[in-house]
């Protein structure tokens, strides 16, 4: 009994905690202003449970379904992609037993780290541009924290080699210059759940639609942040000088909630013949669509109608996966045995997806939208946030048929 109440200082792997004075993307908005505003639309600003509803829901299902996890370990385990600066880097056999019987010394320092400021804000300033080397290990997929080495606080690395800033150190490094997809790919590479089973390679997808590239580098810094333009990485300026123009990127790190990327990088093309209406979708990213997250869909959505304008019919097609666990139920890929279907779109490849025309149609209306996470899923894991839940439509379109079929 006295080894179980033993005091939580037996906890390995911890990092510094972050000084104040980086924490926030808020610290850093006075400077940054634009860069600091955009970043609070994206994802990166949401990787945190507490302002993700989802991701919330991911972790406590998993504990759910299996008993034998703590959440904090699981939080702690994902938290090296979702919050890399977090303090505690492993949960020893021991802190689980502490946290398990409810200790309230282990459960104060666990939640300690997991609320700190500079954690809760997400894949913030101090994570992105303090790294000082990626060392990206395709054979193990991505390991986020453990795939970058973070340089001193105070110094901030970033594609530029003159700029000047007295309230910190600022370095040049490759990785922000080039377009080189290594720094997304620390986090975005491929991971394989406690099966061995692949639940993500968004950069396995990229190599492979690259293959035939000719050696040519997209990386996704054009995409998800956008092309280099004219404007200010910081509004701040020595008095009587002005801030400097230069060529930078939007950090918005686009998603289909904050952006039209995938009316961008897809193209749809509806025809139809005297029985079917083909809907052609051409995949211009160098990736699967939908890719990441493996509860995320795209869907077809076609709904007939008469001359009346009734609707007749309506049909679904799905591209996305489906995960089953060892019994042969649907479950989350982190928890999954086996990949029961995928549907997705290959990177850089169309494909063609017919619908029989029903008698008395006279058109059809189409909208492609994409899912968060699918509607099964959802209510499964009881996911309740609205921005989840919605479709995010990118195409609408109808198509009159030239003869009403009888």
């Amino acid at each position: 009994m006295k080894y179980l109440i033993l005091s939580v200082c037996m906890l390995v792997s911890v990092s510094a905690e972050i000084n104040k004075k980086w924490e926030t993307n808020k610290n850093c908005e006075a400077c940054h202003s634009d860069i600091s505003n955009t970043w609070e639309t994206s994802r990166h600003s949401n990787s945190h449970f507490s302002k993700n509803d989802l991701y919330k829901k991911t972790l406590e299902y998993m504990v759910i379904k299996k008993p034998t996890l703590i959440l904090d370990e699981v939080k702690v385990e994902c938290a090296k992609c979702h919050n890399p600066r977090l303090t505690k880097k492993k949960i020893s056999n021991e802190d689980k037993i502490l946290l398990a019987m409810g200790n309230d010394d282990a459960t104060k320092e666990y939640s300690k780290a997991l609320d700190a400021a500079y954690v809760k804000n997400g894949i913030n300033c101090i994570v992105c541009h303090n790294i000082d080397e990626i060392h990206l290990d395709k054979s193990k997929g991505s390991e986020g924290t453990y795939g970058v080495k973070f340089g001193p606080q105070g110094t901030m690395f970033g594609p530029f080699n003159d700029a000047n800033s007295p309230f910190h150190k600022t370095v040049q490094r490759p990785h922000y210059v080039d377009d080189s997809p290594d720094l997304c790919f620390a986090c975005h590479y491929s991971a394989k759940n406690s099966h061995g089973l692949e639940i993500y390679a968004t950069g396995k997808e990229y190599d492979t639609s690259m293959e035939d590239a000719d050696g040519k580098v997209e990386g996704c810094k054009n995409c998800h942040m956008s092309a280099k333009e004219k404007g200010y990485a910081s509004n701040y300026a020595y008095p009587g000088k002005t801030p400097k123009e230069r060529m930078v990127r939007k950090h918005r790190f686009t998603s289909v909630d904050n952006s039209n990327i995938l009316s961008r990088y897809t193209e749809v093309k509806a025809t139809s013949s005297e029985t079917k209406l083909d809907i052609t979708m051409k995949n211009n990213s160098p990736h699967k669509i939908p890719t990441g997250f493996g509860l995320r869909e795209i869907v077809i959505e076609v709904k007939f109608l008469n001359q009346n304008n009734e609707e007749i019919e309506k049909k679904n097609i799905v591209l996305g996966t489906n995960w089953k666990d060892k019994s042969g139920k649907l479950t989350i890929p982190y928890l999954a045995t086996s990949l029961a279907s995928d549907t997705r779109l290959d990177g850089r490849s169309s494909k063609t997806y017919s619908f029989d025309i029903p008698k008395g149609a006279k058109y059809a209306k189409y909208s492609i939208y994409y899912k968060l996470v699918s509607d099964k899923m959802a209510k499964e894991m009881g996911v309740s946030d609205p921005f989840f839940l919605r479709k995010y439509i990118f195409t609408e379109s109808r198509v009159v048929f030239d003869l009403v079929r009888k």
